[in-house]
């Protein structure tokens, strides 16, 4: 269980400074790629495992591949 955290808590930081570096708001990223702000404010944080589908449009909205969230 503590390597899952431990990837959930890389995937988290590394989605919302990706985000950040792009120059977007939470809500933006969100809105323009159908994830609910609630969601995607829970998996920046830590508090929520992303499903296959939101990985690829967060991964989308960054202008990045799914791999380039989860190779850490």
């Amino acid at each position: 269980m503590a390597k899952y955290k431990q990837a959930l808590s890389k995937l988290s930081k590394r989605i919302q400074a990706m985000r950040k570096a792009k120059g977007l708001t939470l809500e933006k990223l969100a809105y323009e790629n159908e994830i609910s702000k609630g969601n995607l404010s829970d998996i920046e944080n830590g508090k929520r495992s992303p499903s296959l589908a939101t990985l690829i449009k967060i991964a989308g909205g960054l202008d990045c591949q799914v791999r380039d969230l989860i190779d850490f």
